[in-house]
């Protein structure tokens, strides 16, 4: 158990925060595997970042029991040793972790955001920050030469600078948190959406502003961790913003998925209201318009029951005379289906697409747009 005041507080932080932020990955693959039924890429990316993040919060773990918080000169040379070798290890899966965070963010950007300019720049990105990612692990593997020397100081051989690695690595981090969060602001300005989504969803992509000011604070505990020479004790803070960095990074890459989830509790958040196709919403039309939902959900009903449904021409007739007979309402539906509609969702058709589309692509399929995107 942890006694110094920094050990306690990195405990502390690093149990809240990966319990949150594997709480609310759980609930994005809950959403996108069983709820809405279509997993991505950038939910088998969000696995591996999720992976990486709980190794780089477990070797944290480690350090906390071996004398992470303590001064280096109350330990023994192997528990220093075992600290070191540990800070070693959390850093390629730290970088890891938040690369393949920022990945899964852009491939749902790539899915959502169809117009051909948005494409060019979330593919430019992908390359970029894939790059980006696969040079810091690498780095990170390979910070001395050979590796073991990062934790046997006196081990002959040599080391890259780390406070120039490091501190790259973290102005990087900054630069490319602003150009995802920047990036979808002005399709977001175009949506013609109500204001509560429209503001809600400016609220979920500056929600990653937290993550750039966790960075941004984090630098002044690298500048003191790359003079240290007591590495044990003022690792701690080092530590504590790694760990809140990678799991709040998760969380904004999980909450534009999570709507449908949401919509069972709130019914604003379902989406954007919108009537019949080409359907006025005055009252005697409200009749047609609930008359054509329950007929649109009754055919695949049919279908399942291997019904062959080529094209099917229906007719409903409702009337409603008072004592008078001066008062009619009459409301005519009528129905055409192809055979190819009607096919499983597990077909790929547009039918199936439509009934498994995510919650941030039905939102902003919702909300049409004009104009070029960026």
């Amino acid at each position: 158990m942890a006694t110094d005041p920094r050990a306690q507080q990195t405990a502390a932080v690093l149990s809240i925060f990966a319990i949150i932020g594997t709480l609310f990955v759980g609930l994005r693959l809950w959403t996108r595997f069983f709820i809405i039924r279509a997993p991505g890429w950038e939910d088998r990316l969000l696995i591996s970042s999720w992976i990486f993040a709980a190794a780089t919060a477990v070797s944290i773990g480690l350090q906390i029991h071996f004398g992470l918080g303590s001064h280096s000169s109350t330990l023994s040379p192997y528990q220093n040793e075992k600290i070191a070798m540990l800070i070693y290890i959390s850093i390629p899966t730290y970088c890891a972790s938040l690369g393949l965070t920022k990945l899964a963010i852009l491939m749902q950007y790539q899915r959502v955001f169809t117009t051909r300019r948005f494409q060019i720049w979330t593919w430019t990105f992908i390359a970029v920050i894939a790059a980006y990612t696969v040079a810091t692990v690498i780095t990170g593997v390979f910070l001395c030469t050979p590796i073991s020397k990062f934790w046997k100081p006196q081990t002959e051989g040599h080391c890259i600078n780390t406070f120039a690695s490091w501190f790259a690595n973290a102005i990087i981090n900054i630069i490319t948190d602003l150009m995802i969060i920047i990036l979808p602001i002005p399709v977001v300005r175009r949506l013609k959406l109500a204001r509560k989504q429209k503001t809600l969803l400016i609220g979920v992509f500056a929600f990653g502003t937290v993550v750039c000011v966790i960075s941004i604070v984090r630098l002044h505990s690298l500048l003191v961790m790359v003079r240290t020479t007591d590495p044990s004790y003022d690792n701690a803070p080092v530590a504590s913003f790694s760990v809140v960095e990678t799991w709040v990074a998760l969380i904004c890459a999980c909450l534009p998925t999570l709507r449908p989830l949401l919509a069972k509790w709130f019914s604003g958040l379902s989406g954007s209201s919108a009537n019949t196709a080409g359907t006025p919403s005055g009252a005697g039309y409200g009749l047609a318009s609930t008359t054509n939902r329950k007929r649109s959900a009754m055919l695949p009903a049919l279908s399942s029951h291997g019904m062959h449904l080529g094209s099917m021409r229906g007719q409903e007739r409702l009337d409603r005379e008072t004592a008078d007979d001066k008062i009619k309402v009459v409301t005519r539906v009528d129905v055409s289906i192809s055979e190819a509609s009607m096919k499983s969702p597990a077909s790929g058709n547009s039918c199936g697409k439509d009934e498994r589309e995510s919650s941030t692509e039905s939102l902003f399929r919702d909300g049409k747009y004009g104009g070029h995107m960026v």
